[in-house]
């Protein structure tokens, strides 16, 4: 089997891109689920597994850990073979992991599947972002909006079909259904075609040099502008203080509410509250994310982005200073803004990465900083977070976070 056919000159754009993007974001929704799915139920079952429950964090970010080498194997496959071996690769592999999670092997075979699936993960974005190349940079925010959305829509139906089995049957038989659900992907990644827009090729001057330090090529292409060092940066930190925040919310709700919460009344307490709460994530991923994707478009995504850091400043100031349900509601806030805040910087790396010789190679860059960020983030929570209280750890990441996103637009001007 041949390789994709190399583009020699600028790919020509699809007159309707949001089908390509749909189907590659209903196969990463639908290879998604089994990793989606532990963050609701395993916490749960730790103990009859025989997982100790301090392993359960280990286990659950391990895959972005392995991400930080991965994302480059990624980009180099897609470059070099193009999308359509890699992303069904991908696929399968993220099914044999969503299986293997089911199987009761013993904590070694958990963990190498765990580090599988950050493998699947690398290439199944890695598909996602060459879906969305092929409208061009005046749509990017609008279909990088519709893809996260249709990804986090297989999260929710995963954690919703596959808690429910869980609580009727148990562990295992919630797991294998949620894997049988992944399967679907298969045949649908077989049956993408993907269009000469979703193909960048290196010229070959360029290819034929970066041989000689493949493993180096793609910080050396990520590293070489300052306005991509700049994106490079925010997407660490737009990460690090997203699961700051996520992977300490109900801890922080429970400071600040106490035992009363605004559903007391209905024998519901602070789980429940602080559920609903990051709940919105998964809404604002659906519709939240593709509107103000879209609005980037039209006004500029660092445009937006600066307007939301600063919403996420405030929101996080008033969070940490008014305590009661006035907090509850500013977390929310903050995590509904942030939703806007990934997509649009997000699309913004995107329509960067197609301006460097080789894009494929700045996208696992910036994919591989923002997982670096992802796993840094809980375990600085835990640590610092501790020493420091929450709240301070909040502002203090939020001013990066708003620092960085408005002084890279203002230079970008």
């Amino acid at each position: 089997m041949t390789s994709e056919p190399a583009s020699s000159s600028a790919p020509v754009r699809l007159a309707r891109p949001e089908r390509l993007v749909a189907l590659v974001a209903a196969i990463v929704g639908l290879s998604i689920q089994g990793d989606s799915l532990l963050y609701g139920i395993l916490p749960l079952a730790a103990a009859g597994l025989g997982i100790p429950l301090g392993f359960v964090g280990v286990l659950l970010s391990v895959n972005r850990l392995v991400r930080l080498i991965s994302n480059t194997w990624a980009s180099t496959l897609f470059e070099r073979f193009g999308p359509r071996r890699p992303f069904i690769a991908s696929a399968i592999l993220g099914f044999l992991t969503a299986l293997v999670y089911g199987g009761g092997w013993g904590l070694v075979v958990f963990v190498l599947a765990r580090l599988a699936w950050g493998i699947a993960w690398s290439g199944l974005r890695q598909g996602g972002y060459q879906a969305v190349w092929v409208g061009g940079p005046g749509v990017a925010g609008r279909l990088m909006g519709l893809l996260w959305g249709i990804i986090r829509l297989g999260s929710a139906i995963s954690v919703v079909i596959g808690g429910w089995v869980f609580d009727q049957y148990g562990y295992r038989p919630a797991v294998l259904v949620i894997a049988g659900i992944t399967a679907l992907a298969i045949p649908l990644a077989w049956a993408v075609r993907w269009p000469e827009a979703a193909i960048h090729r290196p010229q070959p001057s360029i290819a034929k040099a970066a041989e000689k330090s493949r493993s180096l090529e793609g910080w050396r292409v990520a590293l070489a502008d300052p306005a991509q060092r700049w994106m490079l940066f925010i997407g660490l930190q737009k990460l690090l203080f997203d699961s700051i925040l996520v992977s300490t919310a109900a801890l922080f709700l429970k400071q600040q509410l106490g035992t009363e919460t605004p559903l007391a009344a209905f024998g519901l307490g602070i789980g429940t509250a602080a559920g609903l709460v990051l709940a919105l994530r998964w809404i604002s991923d659906l519709v939240v994310g593709p509107l103000l994707g879209a609005l980037s478009d039209r006004v500029g995504q660092l445009s937006l982005a600066g307007l939301l850091v600063i919403g996420v400043l405030l929101a996080v100031i008033g969070a940490v200073t008014l305590g009661g349900v006035a907090s509850l509601i500013c977390v929310a806030l903050i995590l509904v803004t942030s939703t806007g805040v990934n997509v649009t910087l997000d699309a913004a790396a995107n329509r960067l990465s197609v301006t460097t010789p080789r894009p494929h190679l700045f996208i696992g860059a910036y994919t591989t900083v923002s997982d670096a960020g992802s796993a840094v983030g809980p375990l600085l929570a835990y640590s610092l977070g501790a020493a420091t209280g929450f709240g301070a750890l909040y502002v203090a990441a939020a001013l990066v976070q708003a620092g960085a996103v408005t002084l890279f637009w203002w230079r970008s001007r």
